[in-house]
């Protein structure tokens, strides 16, 4: 079983505070809002899974918790919305059926929810220290948050549905970021994660492209050390709706060291919001490669809505 991982000694501090996983009370009307991720991919079952919850400074929140394979409905997706008090925070964190305790240790979290559908016991407890996309040499851009953590662990626990259990001992992958994220601002971002089942490889990515600029953030893990990533080179195949079919990249962190990763989609799930600034966020669950090492993947794309209609007439048309 992988231990803790050292943190390369280029690593930029990511200025954290002590309390930074717990939430942030920005006095500005709701405009800011901690976002808080965890996710886990099972290729051998062929299921992703990830459960994805905000708050805002007004108490404000929503989540979604999603279970999906290769069908085209997901096995689970609960979502849900409402108001939690401003003394409630993320050590003690209880909206509907969700329950998050998430203390201040900036290591750990646990994600349990029970309802008529699903049973969910999701405990994390992360390889090395929080990882922010400032210690790259891109940096993390003021339109997406004014900070974000970033952490690959184990997890144990269960999820239980339809009469089915799958009990939980593997890797997994959790962010946190807070701020205001200006959705207007990004063209496109991908958002990669892979990690080979023993841990000898893992791989978080983020590839942005906003107000006519790019960059990447995230790391690399290899033999018990993490480092930054400088730059990425990518190829994605997407099919004619725009759905990420698969990728093959090239990743080169800070010290020259190179992997290669590749990814190929099992499962999809979409997620799209309305408003002003209408997006859609894809979710590919996937069976990954690190250095040739079989692993387990996520691949994520963001698109402005209108941009993405736009691109699926062109294909259509083009038939």
């Amino acid at each position: 079983m992988i231990g803790w991982i050292a943190n390369a000694p280029e690593i930029v501090d990511p200025g954290y505070l002590p309390n930074d996983d717990l939430r942030h009370r920005a006095g500005d009307g709701g405009k800011s809002r901690d976002s808080l991720f965890w996710q886990l991919i099972m290729p051998e079952h062929e299921l992703g899974f990830q459960c994805y919850l905000y708050l805002t400074g007004a108490g404000k929140a929503g989540f979604n918790l999603i279970l999906w394979g290769r069908d085209r409905r997901p096995h689970v997706l609960e979502l849900v919305q409402g108001d939690v008090p401003d003394t409630m925070d993320f050590d003690d964190f209880r909206l509907g059926d969700l329950h998050v305790r998430q203390p201040a240790d900036q290591k750990t979290s646990r994600v349990t929810f029970h309802s008529d559908k699903v049973k969910l016991d999701y405990a994390f407890e992360g390889f090395h220290a929080p990882f922010s996309y400032r210690s790259n040499p891109d940096g993390l851009p003021a339109w997406f948050a004014d900070n974000r953590l970033e952490q690959s662990g184990r997890v144990k626990g269960f999820i239980e549905w339809a009469g089915r259990r799958i009990d939980f001992d593997r890797i997994g992958h959790r962010d946190h970021s807070w701020g205001v994220r200006h959705w207007q601002a990004p063209q496109h971002w991908k958002w990669l994660v892979a990690y080979a089942p023993d841990g000898s490889r893992i791989v978080n990515a983020w590839l942005w492209n906003a107000r006519g600029a790019s960059g990447v953030g995230g790391y690399v893990v290899r033999c018990g050390e993490l480092t930054p990533i400088a730059r990425v080179e990518q190829a994605a195949v997407f099919d004619d709706d725009m759905t990420q079919r698969s990728i093959e990249a090239r990743i080169i962190d800070i010290r020259g060291g190179a992997c290669t990763l590749t990814m190929q989609r099992f499962g999809l799930v979409k997620l799209p919001t309305g408003g002003r600034h209408a997006t859609m966020i894809m979710e590919a669950a996937c069976h990954a490669t690190i250095d040739g090492r079989p692993a387990a993947g996520q691949f994520e794309c963001q698109w402005p809505q209108s941009y993405l209609d736009a691109m699926i007439e062109l294909n259509q048309q083009a038939r």
